[in-house]
């Protein structure tokens, strides 16, 4: 089949490696027309290639020599060339924009969407830290088809990952983007086929998750041990789980939690050494990995003051 990608990451890359040692043609890259403009759609392929190839759609498409198309209002002026293509499949991965119906419309099978959670759970944009923050036991990758809504479509077909203690936000994309590439090939051959299914979601189990804001991560001591292990987690790298200690803004990175009551208040320094203990709604953490950014970025507390122990740290943002 004649496909083309549209993506701009990691995912994206990771399916268009096989593809390209398949029978199956990669005829096109598709990339987000609003975020690169101008000068920067002749420079950035080419400097992707050199600095960042394995990372970067742009740059795996210049080093391959594949055609590489952006897309801004999705008009006949953008979408005139790819229909000149003659592409059988267009396969989304880790794309920022909606593609609307008119693109929708140009391939002759159909556009295929890849998406990092097990579908109609964690639609939208940040699947991986909404099924760490939920608990969830399982997550996974699903191919579907793609209508004018987001991440609507019907089913094609499902893989999953498990989750336990350990998983972060970062190592479930890792794997999720692992799992994609090894499964796109054998994708690709069902729908040249004509044997790949499209079974509809169910509208009354689906969930839609934003991206997590600064906002969204400042610590909240009164919450659980286990709550708070799972922000940390499902936040890291990004944005960071966060407190205010005196003048220093403290970003979490990793923590261990133990669930047995504590008799302080939630927010209260258990213990400062080796690491620091602190009482929470349901038990305590320990900060295993922190550190501040200003003056510059360093682990915290490292080898200055610490908090004394019984100090109370404060939940939420500074006042």
């Amino acid at each position: 089949m004649r496909i083309a990608i549209a993506g701009s990451g990691t995912l994206s890359v990771k399916m268009l490696r096989p593809l390209l040692a398949s029978r199956h043609t990669v005829v096109a890259a598709i990339l987000d027309g609003r975020e690169t403009r101008g000068y920067r759609r002749w420079i950035g392929p080419r400097l992707a290639r050199w600095f960042r190839g394995s990372f970067s759609l742009s740059g795996q498409a210049r080093k391959y020599g594949i055609p590489i198309f952006y897309i801004d209002r999705m008009d006949e002026a953008e979408l005139a060339p790819l229909r000149a293509l003659d592409i059988d499949v267009i396969l989304v991965g880790g794309f920022s924009i909606i593609l609307k119906p008119p693109i929708i419309e140009v391939p002759r099978i159909g556009c295929v969407n890849t998406h990092s959670s097990l579908l109609p759970r964690h639609r939208g944009p940040n699947p991986f830290s909404a099924a760490i923050l939920a608990g969830d036991t399982v997550s996974g990758v699903t191919f579907h088809w793609m209508d004018a809504g987001v991440d609507t479509g019907n089913i094609i077909e499902q893989h999953e990952i498990p989750l336990d203690g350990e998983t972060t936000m970062l190592g479930l994309y890792k794997d999720a983007c692992e799992l994609a590439g090894e499964r796109v090939v054998a994708l690709m051959d069902r729908i040249e086929a004509g044997e790949a299914p499209s079974t509809p979601q169910d509208p009354a189990a689906a969930s839609y998750e934003k991206r997590c804001a600064v906002a969204d991560s400042w610590i909240d001591w009164t919450q659980s041990a286990v709550a708070i292990d799972r922000k940390v987690r499902g936040m890291s790298p990004q944005p960071y789980v966060r407190f205010q200690w005196r003048d220093h803004l403290v970003l979490v990175h990793r923590v261990t939690f133990n669930p047995n009551p504590v008799d302080a208040a939630p927010g209260t320094v258990l213990a400062n050494r080796p690491y620091l203990r602190i009482a929470t709604g349901a038990g305590s953490v320990t900060l295993n990995v922190a550190f501040r950014q200003k003056p510059i970025p360093w682990v915290w507390p490292g080898f200055g003051k610490r908090p004394d122990v019984g100090e109370a740290l404060a939940s939420g943002p500074p006042a």
